[in-house]
């Protein structure tokens, strides 16, 4: 994992903004509901190990709120290229908030971040089983890979190996609603 890229602390898009986190997650009650979520019939996606396990995590903002959260990692690949991805390795909004567009908003928010340094393909990683994430992605531009050529010590724990991979090329981000930094 790349652990000297300098991620912006707050992103704000036209629809969400990002705030990331100040340490351990506190305990919100839609956080266990949402790890059973994203792990489809797997075990349980916990918030807590993403962060234990050195992703970064940012709180997804909508409307004054914080409605959802998100974590990812900055990785080498290791295919002939050696480009740095962005793995998208968790992402849930809170169920009331869900349905109104603030985890498609913030996913372009994080991807353009990624790509300020130096992340050239982000990379999503989700059940074979879960649909409803399979639809997600799509919709957000991203395309299933048939392998994924990244460092075992980067591969995020708890994916299990009929994982399906999704890819979205960080190039075609178009700047229109680029995250502005605060340090």
């Amino acid at each position: 994992m790349i652990t000297d890229a300098k991620w912006p602390r707050l992103i704000q898009g036209e629809r969400a903004g990002l705030r990331q986190f100040d340490g351990d997650v506190v305990d919100a009650d839609w956080l266990d509901e949402a790890a059973q979520a994203i792990a489809g019939r797997a075990a349980p996606c916990v918030l807590q190990d993403r962060l234990d396990d050195g992703d970064l995590g940012w709180w997804i903002v909508g409307d004054g709120d914080v409605v959802g959260a998100l974590c990812g990692k900055l990785v080498e690949l290791t295919d002939s290229q050696a480009s740095r991805a962005l793995i998208w390795t968790w992402l849930a909004v809170n169920a009331p908030w869900r349905a109104y567009g603030y985890g498609g908003a913030s996913v372009p928010l994080l991807e353009q971040a990624a790509q300020s340094v130096g992340a050239t393909v982000a990379l999503a990683p989700l059940p074979a089983d879960n649909g409803v994430a399979l639809y997600f992605w799509l919709r957000l531009g991203y395309t299933p890979l048939r392998s994924v050529l990244v460092h075992p010590a980067d591969q995020p724990t708890g994916v299990a190996r009929g994982a399906l991979w999704m890819q979205r090329p960080l190039e075609s981000i178009d700047a229109i609603d680029a995250p502005s930094r605060e340090e």
